[in-house]
């Protein structure tokens, strides 16, 4: 087993980018009609005949394209500013006339507007037909309703290639389309495993059926392009490459896409049961990995939204983000609802599309949305953590009698969940009904004493809203000495304790007891803050020692 260092998928950087869009539709060839579809696998040739790189070049060109996605809000270290743009992302090559291509999965992976371009210059709409991700083999489909009939490459035989043999890789390389680079074949690998990190998803591995080692020169945008023998047939796709070791390169055989392509009617669009299967999951995995990505976006930017909801003045970046913000919306929104469409017993999705309804503030939605899960799963445990999200979002938007009804419902189904005593308590002290959150906050206590955020929540109210130092000094000691008991060496963390030592700080200051409150003060300093109002309690509790002095 190998230890890889890093490994370089040939994605294409998006350092070049095209911002005119071209759209040039050449008249539809004449075809034969009810023609199959079979590749042409050619035996191998003679060593007498092999083309140069020019006529290999001249022979294919017609058949290669170079694959492009649109990206909304593209940051161009060049102009500096975002904008919106097409970004070419790899490479590809033409099997069939009618427009299908192979190229790489990681080319094509998670990107929601894909385009082909020919040689010609001409951009096409292009749909994922079916993915390989273990050997990351993709097909695609060109958009064709006028019938267009395509040049097409040769497939060769990948289990016939030997070492040392010329080959010829074409493709993209950091956007320099229609690239030929020429070498043998230095080594053939079975079941090769490699690693490497995708900045998305994390560590990923990958078991590729057979790959081809090769010294033809390949960088990012290579991906997906066609690895050619020296008679002009297609023997591999240029995948990926070994960073900072020399001429390390790989492309995966061809007859592994050829065995699906011998599965699949492209005529027809009809899959085997077994690929309809593996469609589906893959159509499922992707939609969900996409879904997520958007999600997590509308969530980093949503700042803008709000600030768009109370803008005085026009600002033109807020306006902008919070147009791509409900974009961005609307796209997680509706492959959420393709996951559910494809596999509608799927809770984490439920949970994930609520909690981005949530976020955003679309609560009519959300209680639609679990009013549906309601009715369709039926684990209290599941419904207990959607109800808990929805609970705390209808508390932060101040629509606190929501807040409570659904705690309620919750505490029906499970009396033993704390947290919820502790979320209705809670509310009441958000809702400044200080006298009914004392209460509260001490019934959970009687079901469980070691409930130490319950002692802190008390000792805050006494302190900050009832101006009862002495018994804000009483729960904020209790709290202090069961933090104690569960105390393993690791130090405090967290805004309760923020709360704790900063108030026990504060009722040693009202009782004049300088030293306790500097003891107090130095556990607070060691507690790492997140935010400004904890580190303003830091310099309010200084403050008030130094004052002590004078």
């Amino acid at each position: 087993m190998k230890k890889l260092t890093i490994l370089i998928f040939l994605l294409l950087i998006p350092i070049i980018s095209f911002s005119q869009e071209k759209e040039v539709i050449p008249e539809p060839s004449k075809k034969e009609e009810n023609k199959q579809l079979i590749p042409a696998v050619l035996p191998p040739k003679s060593g007498t005949d092999e083309l140069n790189a020019q006529e290999i070049f001249e022979m294919n060109k017609n058949a290669l394209v170079s694959i492009w996605y649109i990206a909304d809000g593209y940051y161009s270290y060049y102009s500096y500013i975002p904008k919106d743009t097409m970004l070419l992302n790899g490479s590809g090559f033409i099997i069939f006339e009618e427009g299908i291509i192979g190229t790489n999965v990681h080319v094509i992976e998670n990107k929601d507007s894909l385009l082909v371009k020919t040689f010609d210059g001409t951009f096409y709409n292009a749909e994922i037909i079916f993915t390989d991700p273990k050997n990351d083999i993709a097909i695609l489909k060109i958009i064709n309703p006028n019938g267009m009939i395509y040049p097409t490459i040769k497939i060769g035989d990948s289990d016939s290639v030997k070492i040392g043999q010329s080959i010829y890789a074409i493709g993209s390389p950091l956007g320099f389309e229609y690239t030929i680079s020429e070498g043998i074949i230095a080594g053939l690998r079975t079941n090769e495993k490699v690693s490497f990190s995708d900045y998305e998803i994390g560590l990923v591995e990958k078991v590729f059926d057979k790959v081809i080692q090769i010294t033809a020169a390949i960088s990012p945008g290579n991906s997906g392009g066609a690895l050619f023998n020296g008679h002009g047939e297609v023997i591999g796709i240029t995948t990926y490459s070994y960073g900072f070791y020399g001429n390390l390169n790989f492309a995966v055989g061809i007859n592994t896409l050829n065995k699906y392509l011998s599965e699949i009617n492209f005529a027809d669009n009809e899959l085997t049961p077994e690929l309809v299967t593996k469609r589906e999951d893959e159509l499922f995995n992707r939609s969900y990995r996409n879904a997520i990505n958007y999600k997590y976006r509308v969530i980093d930017n949503w700042f803008y939204t709000k600030q768009k909801d109370t803008m005085k003045t026009y600002d033109t970046l807020i306006v902008k983000q919070d147009s791509i913000n409900k974009a961005n919306f609307i796209k997680s929104e509706s492959l959420f609802e393709k996951c559910l469409n494809l596999r509608p017993d799927t809770f984490y999705v439920y949970r994930d599309l609520l909690d981005l309804y949530i976020f955003t503030d679309n609560y009519k939605k959300a209680e639609d949305l679990y009013l549906g899960i309601r009715e369709k799963f039926t684990s209290d445990s599941l419904l207990n953590t959607l109800s808990s999200s929805l609970a705390s979002a209808y508390s932060s938007s101040k629509d606190y009698k929501k807040a409570l009804s659904f705690y309620d419902k919750m505490l029906k189904a499970d009396t033993s969940d704390y947290f919820i005593y502790y979320q209705i308590a809670n509310t009441y002290e958000m809702m400044k009904d200080y006298e009914t959150a004392i209460k509260k906050y001490n019934l959970l206590l009687k079901k469980d004493s070691s409930y130490t955020k319950a002692y802190i929540a008390i000792g805050k109210i006494y302190y900050a809203n009832i101006n009862d130092y002495e018994e804000a000094s009483k729960y904020l000691n209790l709290a202090l000495e069961r933090s104690l008991k569960s105390d393993y060496g690791y130090g405090y963390y967290g805004t309760e304790y923020v709360d704790l030592f900063y108030y026990l700080g504060m009722t040693a200051i009202k009782e004049k007891k300088k030293t306790l409150a500097l003891l107090y003060y130095l556990e607070l300093k060691n507690i790492y803050s997140y935010t400004d109002e904890e580190r303003n309690k830091k310099l309010e509790l200084y403050k008030a020692i130094k004052k002590l002095e004078e």
